[in-house]
Protein backbone atom coordinates (compact mmCIF):
# COMPACT_ATOMS: atom_id res chain seq x y z
CA UNK A 1 0.00 0.00 0.00
CA UNK A 2 2.72 2.20 -0.13
CA UNK A 3 2.35 3.04 -3.79
CA UNK A 4 -1.03 4.94 -2.12
CA UNK A 5 0.00 7.00 0.48
CA UNK A 6 2.51 8.21 -2.24
CA UNK A 7 -0.39 9.59 -4.10
CA UNK A 8 -1.91 11.95 -1.49
CA UNK A 9 -2.87 14.77 -2.46
CA UNK A 10 -2.89 14.05 -5.72
CA UNK A 11 -6.14 13.84 -8.15
CA UNK A 12 -7.24 10.19 -9.09
CA UNK A 13 -9.63 8.14 -10.52
CA UNK A 14 -10.52 5.63 -8.34
CA UNK A 15 -12.27 2.18 -10.03
CA UNK A 16 -14.11 -0.55 -8.38
CA UNK A 17 -16.24 -3.04 -9.56
CA UNK A 18 -19.09 -0.64 -8.40
CA UNK A 19 -18.03 2.92 -9.19
CA UNK A 20 -15.56 5.29 -10.35
CA UNK A 21 -14.99 8.24 -8.44
CA UNK A 22 -12.57 10.88 -9.14
CA UNK A 23 -10.82 13.17 -6.08
CA UNK A 24 -8.14 13.75 -4.08
CA UNK A 25 -6.09 11.53 -1.65
CA UNK A 26 -6.51 12.85 1.52
CA UNK A 27 -4.92 9.60 2.64
CA UNK A 28 -4.33 5.60 2.24
CA UNK A 29 -4.37 2.50 4.47
CA UNK A 30 -4.09 -1.07 4.08
CA UNK A 31 -7.34 -0.86 4.64
CA UNK A 32 -8.73 2.55 3.39
CA UNK A 33 -8.25 5.14 0.72
CA UNK A 34 -10.14 8.53 1.80
CA UNK A 35 -10.59 10.43 -0.96
CA UNK A 36 -11.65 14.63 -0.42
CA UNK A 37 -13.43 16.71 -2.99
CA UNK A 38 -14.98 13.22 -4.44
CA UNK A 39 -16.88 13.07 -8.00
CA UNK A 40 -19.05 9.87 -8.66
CA UNK A 41 -18.07 9.46 -12.13
CA UNK A 42 -19.54 6.52 -13.13
CA UNK A 43 -21.73 7.43 -15.73
CA UNK A 44 -22.92 10.75 -16.82
CA UNK A 45 -22.11 13.67 -15.77
CA UNK A 46 -20.20 14.23 -12.52
CA UNK A 47 -22.03 14.40 -9.22
CA UNK A 48 -20.03 16.14 -5.99
CA UNK A 49 -19.94 13.53 -3.10
CA UNK A 50 -19.64 15.76 -0.05
CA UNK A 51 -17.78 14.83 2.79
CA UNK A 52 -15.10 12.16 2.40
CA UNK A 53 -15.18 9.09 0.50
CA UNK A 54 -13.45 5.63 2.15
CA UNK A 55 -12.96 3.00 -0.06
CA UNK A 56 -11.83 -0.45 0.57
CA UNK A 57 -8.62 -1.28 -0.58
CA UNK A 58 -9.58 -4.48 -1.46
CA UNK A 59 -12.45 -3.72 -3.77
CA UNK A 60 -9.98 -1.46 -6.02
CA UNK A 61 -9.88 -2.55 -9.73
CA UNK A 62 -7.20 0.21 -10.15
CA UNK A 63 -6.08 3.86 -9.63
CA UNK A 64 -5.71 6.23 -12.40
CA UNK A 65 -3.90 9.51 -11.79
CA UNK A 66 -5.05 12.88 -13.49
CA UNK A 67 -3.09 15.45 -11.89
Amino acid sequence: MRELKLLTGRRVVVATEKAELRGVVESATRAFLTLTAADDVTSGPPRPIVGFVLVPVPRIAHVQVID
